[in-house]
């Protein structure tokens, strides 16, 4: 066999592998494939591979070199980076993949599909230039066993009280991130009632309950359902059976739906993504009845190899997504808590739920914007997410790379707990629900003023620490 019917063989394989689709039928590579130098070391080997399954499964395939020099990058994430150097609006010239990477340590699989976190259980952001707070607290963590909760001031971290933001810059809040990033931390905090604690945290795996509070409020005549979703972990394990995540979902919007609820604020300002399964099963539990079995939830986009291979399939790995409404709950408007940690997976919810109701998105400015994703292809024990798809609504909305626009623009306060009605975000959500506008009475996009870019800045990297993107993970 020819090297290139080989390589094309071994892609077709692992594509089968990776979804396990009993039938797919081989289609010619209409661009002939470049002939990598083969080098007898494993990271070498690794380099050739991570270039020809990119270049077979990336969105921007059509900008790809037919012939490039693997053996000249030092690693074979550095060939990735390579590569996504391609990935260029032709319009405005702007790289446009800031996703595409090497996972080596089987952790997405782990955080996202099973829902299995090793960390300390809390997360971080800046209240104002100097003051630290945390943000959350994943329940069942180190963190939550030691009492700790969203809106306690963090005082210090290892004995390290110099926490103002414009000391940790010059060096990027390596501080920061290496403390949350180690094997133990000691941290002395101050409580919203003035007391102040000192404890000592283990790093330790746990199972993710990403649903983190929910509640259901009275508003005038009216019922308004909200929950905190924190990622979307896996709706589904890998022999499709449905996870605890998804009879959580469940539980929540079927309680919305025997209590009457008719709009729906969805809290998503720290949801960084994660299975594009559960933004689907999410979808369906979230729309209103008027939407049909038969309506177009979403579409992919992808390359025009993957494209051809998926039309001579049984069943087709890309093909439209339509709505599944299996439940009664039926919102009149959808309220989505955001931030620019707003990510992924939460947007395709987002944009598969516009074309079909009022959707009113509260928060910093605008979402992360990511349009894009990807599957898993497993390289000599390794896991290759390159960015191979794109999703599309109803209405033809994609490619909003610059994050989705907020209809009303407000910062949010750390001091405030989930569910605290004198939270900015949810009160916004709250007024709008009981007089049809916003405060100031400004429904549109308002200039943020007075916010620190430093802080923002940071914010924006805390807030996507751990980002779990979109993924579409095939079912054995």
């Amino acid at each position: 066999m020819s090297l290139l019917g080989l390589v094309r063989s071994l892609m077709l394989f692992t594509l089968v592998c990776v979804f396990l689709f009993p039938s797919c039928s081989k289609t010619e590579v209409p661009r002939v494939l470049p002939k990598p130098v083969r080098e007898n070391t494993r990271e070498d080997k690794l380099k050739d591979s991570v270039y020809l399954y990119t270049y077979y499964m990336y969105l921007w395939q059509e900008q790809l070199p037919t012939s490039f020099p693997t053996k000249n990058y030092k690693s074979a994430e550095h060939v990735l980076a390579a590569l996504t150097e391609y990935s260029k609006d032709p319009v405005t010239g702007i790289k446009l993949d800031r996703f595409s990477f090497l996972d080596r340590s089987g952790a997405v699989d782990q955080e996202i599909r099973e829902g299995r976190l090793g960390s300390f259980g809390f997360d971080v952001r800046y209240q104002n230039e100097t003051d630290l707070y945390v943000k959350m607290v994943y329940p069942g963590s180190p963190a939550d066993e030691a009492g700790i909760e969203r809106g306690f001031h963090i005082l210090s971290i290892n004995g390290n009280s110099n926490l103002d933001n414009r000391l940790h810059e010059p060096n990027d809040y390596a501080f920061i991130f290496n403390a949350l990033d180690e094997e133990s931390i000691s941290l002395e905090l101050k409580k919203p009632d003035g007391t102040t604690v000192t404890t000592s945290l283990e790093r330790k795996v746990f199972f993710l309950d990403p649903v983190f509070y929910s509640n259901i409020y009275a508003v005038g005549e009216k019922k308004v359902g909200y929950f905190v979703l924190e990622s979307f972990v896996s709706t589904k394990d890998d022999l499709g059976r449905e996870t605890e995540v998804m009879k959580r979902l469940r539980e929540v919007c079927d309680e919305f739906q025997g209590a009457g609820v008719q709009e729906v604020i969805v809290d998503l300002r720290y949801n960084g993504g994660g299975a594009v399964i559960t933004a689907e099963d999410l979808s369906n539990l979230l729309a209103p009845l008027a939407v049909s079995n038969s309506s177009l939830m979403y579409r992919y986009g992808t390359n025009e190899i993957l494209k051809n291979d998926d039309e001579e399939r049984n069943e087709p790995i890309f093909g439209p997504v339509n709505f599944k409404k299996t439940n009664s709950l039926n919102p009149t408007r959808i309220y989505f808590l955001v931030t620019e940690g707003t990510a992924s997976a939460s947007e395709l919810l987002i944009n598969n739920l516009k074309p079909y109701t009022d959707v009113q998105l509260i928060g910093e400015g605008t979402t992360y914007g990511k349009p894009v994703g990807f599957y898993a292809v497993s390289i000599m024990q390794n896991d290759l997410y390159a960015v191979s798809f794109k999703t599309i609504n109803a209405d033809g909305e994609t490619d909003y790379y610059e994050g989705m626009p907020v209809d009303k623009d407000v910062s949010e306060d750390l001091t405030k707990n989930w569910g605290d009605q004198n939270d900015p975000l949810l009160r916004e959500a709250l007024h709008y629900a009981e007089t049809g506008t916003f405060t100031n009475g400004n429904n549109l996009l308002m200039t943020r003023k007075g916010v620190d870019t430093r802080k923002s800045v940071l914010n924006k990297k805390l807030d996507l620490r751990g980002n779990r993107d979109m993924y579409y993970f095939s079912l054995k």
